[in-house]
């Protein structure tokens, strides 16, 4: 695969699993995720340099919509140099509702700098508070997006 045909190939991963960003639980999300990342290489991207990483990331914020508790997975490609315009996100974003029980979590984060790392980085995510915090709990959207990240 392309770098920059990241969004599409997944989305089709996800439409042949019958997987839908409307209904999707946070569980799904990150699987197929992890899956993606294990079982395609971006060819145009260094992967020894890390030029194909992924990003466990979680927290309460404010992107001027009011107040949200987050967690994304994100694949970060890098491609065609390493200038900040070549460094690309494929983010998947579960939004829930700022209770006092997502309050209560720190925000954090964890990369994934390689497919040797991914049974580690796995187990990470299953075993994180956050991650355990979602797990049953409908989120209020999802989102998919990619875009330059530099």
């Amino acid at each position: 695969m392309k770098a920059e045909r990241a969004e599409s190939a997944f989305r089709g991963r996800l439409m042949t699993a019958g997987l839908h960003l409307d209904g999707m639980i946070t569980t799904q999300g990150v699987n197929a995720m992890l899956a993606f990342y294990e079982d395609e290489r971006a060819d145009d991207c260094d992967i020894d340099a890390d030029g194909d990483m992924l990003l466990f990331e979680w927290g309460s914020y404010d992107s001027g919509n009011g107040e949200s508790f987050n967690l994304c997975i994100t694949r970060q490609l890098i491609f065609g140099g390493y200038e900040d315009e070549n460094i690309w996100q494929l983010r998947l974003i579960f939004n829930f509702p700022p209770t006092g029980e997502f309050r209560d979590l720190d925000a954090g984060d964890r990369w994934c700098a390689s497919p040797d790392e991914l049974p580690e980085f796995r187990e990470f995510i299953n075993g994180s508070d956050a991650f355990k915090a979602v797990t049953h709990k409908l989120c209020e959207t999802v989102e998919l997006n990619y875009a330059c990240a530099g």
